[in-house]
């Protein structure tokens, strides 16, 4: 009982990390709320499977947000390879705007525009870039991001220079 508390309280402390995350793999927000949860899921599952000494799990190597952002980037990527096979690539790169909030102000509404084209951009980049640029706005070190990846430094330093560049063509190309 006192686990499923436990659980209970990361998952609300890292939910908005994980919305973000969703938001960056997957732009309809139905099936954000549906990764979301797969992710929540997840999650659950792995810190269940170390309190039951599971080799699967958290084992404290890291610290428990860099557990956490690695299991839900994990779940994306699943759902971005599954989506990609279930339908051929009909995302049409927009971003739904329909669930944001209206700005208040013309500052506010710039802010807000600013972030929709990087969340469409992030979108049109590969994976491997797009896990990386992600991983850097949550504010993971490279050396963070290649032990999450299971990849060396250097390598992420190459996906964040070569991800920063496509990002920034698509960004010039965007009206």
């Amino acid at each position: 009982m006192k686990e499923t508390i436990q659980i209970e309280k990361l998952l609300s402390e890292y939910a908005p990390l994980m919305a973000r995350i969703a938001a960056t793999f997957e732009a309809n927000k139905s099936l954000q709320d549906e990764l979301i949860q797969e992710m929540s899921l997840a999650v659950w599952r792995a810190f269940e499977g170390a309190s039951k000494d599971s080799d699967s799990g958290f084992r404290g190597e890291a610290s428990v947000k860099t557990f956490v952002a690695k299991v839900a980037h994990n779940k994306a990527v699943d759902h971005v390879i599954k989506e990609q096979r279930r339908q051929e690539f009909t995302h049409d790169g927009e971003f739904d705007s329909s669930h944001t909030t209206s700005a208040s102000s013309s500052r506010d509404a710039t802010l807000q525009e600013n972030a929709m084209d990087l969340m469409t951009g992030l979108r049109q980049l590969e994976i491997k870039y797009r896990q990386v640029l992600a991983l850097l706005l949550e504010g993971f070190s490279q050396l963070e991001i290649a032990n999450m990846l299971g990849i060396k430094e250097s390598a992420v330093a190459k996906r964040v220079s070569r991800a920063r560049q496509q990002l920034t063509q698509i960004m010039e190309q965007q009206p």
